[in-house]
């Protein structure tokens, strides 16, 4: 059977977190070579210099700094990250008008006419090459960032190639029609790694002895999506080395678009994504209807001087409305970034230009996500809009033992809600001396100072081998005398021990409590003791 491949070009940046963050912090003056970035109590990306003293991808932030002590931890920001992306976008925009960002370090086009342009597919991996490296020199000078061009078939073949080139530094162009031969020998990991399938899938599948691409290309397409669904025919696609979603060539006809203009000229970016969620609200809707959803956006943005900004955004699950604002969102701060803003929008228009069959999906009675979770969604949405990106903001689970670490507060601008409740926190690995389920309910930023006192009134310690001096009878907290109806623990927490600066060693005990002047009023506490101290760190109820 013939299929209609179309020629892929990808420029790609390994470990951009990290290089962005390596680049911030150069502009302020300090030159680290060794920087990692941390994301859920892991490494999710890491500098050459931290590459080489054996930090790597996945690394508990523990291990991390115990494999490479001189090494400088950030947490993960993607707002750093597409903003620090950003000029390389537009320096490639400069040859081919129309650019697709799936996330920020990597850039998608095709190539039919910008190869016919510079001569052929070789001219352009140079000529793309050297766009991202003046770039990324003026973005940091005397910072060596690798990066790579890979030019192939389909977009998981071509990104594979810019990843290979950014090793050896050179771009690297595979010949047409060799795309399924190339990923043949390479392990179904690359599915989670580069075409963003899930890991659970990808181990069935090497628990299933389907260890490499190849086999995957030769089993037929009925029999893994019997096994697999959708995502079994995905598979199949991408072994063989083709795309779920080519990407195209020329903009889209404007008939297919949802516009909206402007009576006067907006400045305001908040007005601009408000109203960019209710257009965009109506075509998830009309695509609904017709059992589809868009995971190739188009958002041109037009200013009352006649200037324009163009760029294509890529979600393989699909985008939904919150996700399109978002990326509207996006697109201007970068814009008015570059300084090329000189007006205010009057028109902006949204043109779905690839679509997928839209898989239904079952709103659960318990656990899963409800209509108050879209209700939810949607408030957050208003809020952001009114009061500023910076003024909302939504819990991120990071995990770790201290119960004042395992979740943070996000910025909701920078994260799809709406994406976000549809999914569930798992935790991949037990976390070695932290709370059980359930979680606290109140954590403070600051722990509360508290004496815990036995029977005869003295203060209770803790020995070294974690023996308590004398059962707690009595807590007083805040001027207030609590009676403890019952205590579980101690359970000691040592963290950091390699590191003199940074040692921690604490003991954990937990206490139902009750004021002395009521009958009612009765509290369960997390107390912890430190440098010979009690605190308290949390509550339930």
């Amino acid at each position: 059977m013939s299929v209609d491949v179309t020629r892929v070009a990808v420029v790609a940046c390994p470990h951009w977190p990290a290089v962005a963050a390596q680049c911030e912090l150069r502009s302020r003056g300090q030159v680290i070579a060794a920087v990692a970035v941390v994301h859920a109590q892991r490494v999710i990306a890491c500098t050459t210099g931290a590459i080489e003293h054996g930090v790597v991808v996945g690394m508990r932030k523990r291990e991390a700094q115990a494999t490479c002590p001189q090494l400088h931890l950030v947490d993960h920001q993607p707002e750093r990250d597409r903003l620090m992306f950003e000029p390389v976008v537009h320096a490639i925009a400069e040859l081919v008008p129309l650019v697709e960002v799936s996330m920020p370090g990597v850039v998608v086009l095709a190539t039919r006419g910008p190869s016919r342009y510079v001569g052929g597919d070789d001219a352009l991996a140079q000529r793309l090459t050297e766009i991202a490296h003046n770039a990324l020199h003026q973005l940091a000078q005397g910072v060596r960032i690798p990066f790579g061009v890979g030019i192939a078939d389909g977009r998981l073949t071509a990104l594979i190639a810019a990843h290979s080139a950014a090793a050896v530094g050179e771009p690297r162009v595979v010949a047409q029609g060799q795309s399924q031969q190339c990923l043949a020998v390479l392990p179904v990991s690359v599915l989670a790694d580069f075409a963003e399938i899930d890991r659970s899938v990808v181990s069935l599948l090497q628990r299933l002895g389907l260890s490499y691409l190849g086999s995957i290309a030769q089993i037929q397409p009925s029999i893994l999506v019997g096994r697999f669904g959708p995502a079994g025919n995905e598979m199949q696609r991408l072994a063989r080395g083709l795309d779920r979603h080519p990407p195209i060539v020329i903009a889209p006809p404007p008939e297919h678009a949802s516009t909206h203009r402007f009576e006067t000229p907006v400045e305001d970016v908040n007005v601009v994504v408000l109203t960019a969620r209710q257009v965009a609200d109506q075509l998830v809707v009309h695509l609904g209807s017709h059992g589809a959803s868009c995971v190739r956006l188009h958002i041109c943005l037009q200013t009352d001087h006649g200037e324009q900004s163009d760029r294509v955004w890529y979600q393989p699950e699909g985008l939904t409305a919150a996700a399109m604002a978002e990326r509207v969102r996006w697109q201007m701060e970068a814009w008015v970034a570059q300084r090329a803003v000189t007006s205010g929008v009057v028109l902006f228009r949204l043109s779905p230009i690839g679509l997928r069959a839209r898989e239904g999906r079952q709103l659960g009675l318990w656990g899963a996500t409800t209509q108050a979770d879209e209700a939810a969604s949607r408030a957050i949405e208003r809020l952001t809009a009114m009061l500023g990106a910076e003024s909302v903001r939504v819990p991120e689970w990071r995990g770790g033992r201290d119960p004042s670490e395992t979740f943070a507060l996000t910025v909701a601008a920078v994260v799809d809600v709406e994406h976000r409740t549809q999914q569930t926190v798992r935790v991949q690995e037990h976390w070695h001396g932290a709370l059980p389920a359930p979680s606290p309910s109140v954590v403070y930023d600051e722990p509360l100072p508290v004496m815990v006192c036995d029977a005869l009134g003295n203060d209770v310690t803790v020995s070294g081998r974690h023996e308590m001096s004398a059962e707690p009878c009595v807590v007083v907290l805040q001027q207030q005398h609590y009676t403890v109806l019952s205590w579980a623990g101690p359970w000691p927490v040592e963290e950091r021990w390699w590191d003199t600066m940074r040692q921690r060693r604490i003991v954990r005990i937990q206490l139902v409590v009750r004021r002395n002047n009521t009958a009612t009023t009765t509290r369960a506490l997390v107390l912890t003791r430190e440098h010979g101290k009690w605190w308290v760190t949390s509550r339930f109820g």
